[in-house]
């Protein structure tokens, strides 16, 4: 099972969000998904276009700042997270969640931060600070990532069954266009059931057209029945950040430590060929 604190550090790296201003948000997914379904040769057609379209769009952003609702369901009790995140690439990246409810319970707070060469996972509950060593290229290899940060077409439908239904006026409007995502890999088996990601699609309104094809909402199901909703607001490109943007801060105080979530693989050098 892969990390949890991955998964989350992964989001940041997404160029996501509409206007908090957008008509019509799209309906939260709360009731139990039904299965696959084969997908028509007409929606075929439209998939394969847009995935196409958003693959090209999100390789155009380098950066952003996005207001994030964050809403955790499990076994049936909501809890409400806000708070907000930005991201540069390829691998810098800051989100701090808080509770709605009480946002001034830090044992709740949701706060990690990609450096650039470190991922930094802070529990405020047992003052510990999960580290990762990153990848050169971003923050590896998590769903979450690959569905917000817009993969190649080609390898999103190698490693996803992924539907649209462009006759279902509620899933493709003027407004957005929701996609099916199911995974098809054990690996991605243990992280998720069913998501739905949904893409700003209003190309018309001036005010709208420049999150054309960015993400408004990222759902979960775990295979456990529990359901995870990213909601994405208020999204400001931007294409730099000041140096210290990323900088993973300061432990609060002298009782906390910092622990690795996998230690990194050890560095060998030679001084003369291996032996044949």
């Amino acid at each position: 099972m892969r990390s949890p604190g991955l998964t989350l550090a992964a989001f940041l790296l997404a160029a996501s969000t509409i206007s908090a201003q957008a008509p019509g948000a799209p309906t939260s997914k709360d009731a139990t998904p039904p299965g696959a379904k084969p997908i028509s040769e007409k929606n075929q057609k439209y998939l394969d276009a847009y995935l196409k379209v958003w693959e090209e769009r999100m390789a155009s952003i380098n950066g952003l700042e996005t207001k994030i609702i964050y809403t955790e369901t499990e076994d049936g009790q909501k809890t409400v997270y806000t708070g907000d995140a930005a991201l540069m690439k390829p691998n810098f990246a800051r989100l701090m969640l808080k509770e709605a409810a009480n946002p001034t319970n830090t044992k709740k707070w949701k706060h990690h931060v990609a450096d650039g060469q470190y991922l930094w996972d802070f529990n405020y509950g047992s003052k510990v600070a999960h580290v990762l060593q990153l990848p050169k290229d971003g923050v590896g290899d998590k769903t979450m990532f690959t569905l917000l940060s817009g993969m190649k077409a080609a390898d999103i439908k190698k490693r996803f069954d992924v539907t649209i239904d462009v006759d279902d006026s509620t899933k493709f409007n003027e407004n957005y266009i929701h996609f099916s995502i199911y995974p098809k890999s054990k690996e991605d088996m243990q992280e998720f059931k069913k998501a739905e990601l949904v893409l700003w699609k209003n190309d018309k309104d001036p005010k709208y057209v420049d999150f054309l094809l960015l993400p408004a909402r990222l759902w979960f199901q775990h295979p456990n029945g529990n359901q995870v909703t990213w909601e994405f607001k208020n999204m400001t490109v931007k294409k730099s950040f000041p140096k210290d943007e990323f900088k993973a801060p300061g432990f609060p105080d002298k009782e906390w430590r910092s622990e690795w979530i996998k230690p990194p693989a050890p560095t060998v050098s030679r001084t003369s060929a291996p032996p044949k």
